[in-house]
């Protein structure tokens, strides 16, 4: 694994277990230190996590966690939903067994890791699920612009009390959509898609979560001295 590889791994996966607060300045200088790295992979990645959609870089102020308001992730459910309904209806028509086990297993994956109560996985394999969703649309258009929308959900999840009431409710209504595109029943499975988005539209609430962050030496290893072990 490459320097700006792990380090990109590191701070998604930091961002995404709200060990990371926030409003909290994501400082070059001070992950730099953490990871013991000079500032220019550290730019790099900072510049990737903000093409994800996971980082917002402010001219003169810095990079910080990106932060959608209510409006933004209220817009963006309402493209996912158009994008998920439109790539069903695809799929019931073209979807293999294969295809079929693979989300059945997700959804398996998925409740799994909720029960354990590691959110942070299973918001992973919620956006796994919805993602083959729309790659069943072998529209590749679709495909590239819902990963873009599929970050900023996470972002959001990842730091509101929406992630505790509704992800787990996820796996359940994901068995809805499988059963009804197993049927190959078009008006059904556009429709479990719809009440599926609708509860969650009904759980948002623009309350972020607490966190324990202390310093980024706490939370990160440096990149040479893991990888001289």
């Amino acid at each position: 694994m490459s320097v700006e590889e792990y380090i990109f791994s590191e701070i998604k996966n930091a961002i995404f277990n709200r060990k990371i607060p926030l409003n909290y300045k994501l400082s070059e200088e001070t992950l730099a230190q953490a990871f013991g790295v000079s500032r220019t992979p550290i730019r790099a990645v900072l510049k990737k996590l903000q093409h994800e959609k996971i980082v917002q870089i402010i001219p003169n102020k810095g990079a910080y966690i990106y932060q959608p308001s209510e409006k933004e992730i209220s817009d963006v459910f309402q493209l996912r939903l158009l994008l998920e309904k439109e790539a069903v209806k695809i799929a019931c028509q073209t979807m293999s067994a294969q295809q079929y086990d693979e989300l059945e297993n997700m959804t398996i994956k998925e409740e799994e890791e909720f029960k354990k109560g590691d959110y942070e996985k299973g918001i992973e394999l919620t956006s796994q699920f919805h993602h083959f969703l729309v790659k069943l649309s072998n529209n590749n258009f679709m495909i590239n612009y819902n990963h873009e929308l599929l970050n900023i959900t996470n972002v959001y999840l990842a730091f509101h009390d929406t992630v505790q009431i509704e992800c787990p409710m996820s796996p359940k209504e994901h068995r809805g959509i499988i059963e009804a595109l197993k049927d190959k029943d078009i008006e059904e499975s556009v429709n479990a898609v719809d009440e599926h988005f609708k509860h969650i539209k009904k759980h948002l609430k623009y309350k972020t979560q607490s966190s324990n962050f202390t310093t980024f030496s706490d939370i990160f290893s440096p990149y040479k001295k893991l990888n001289n072990e």
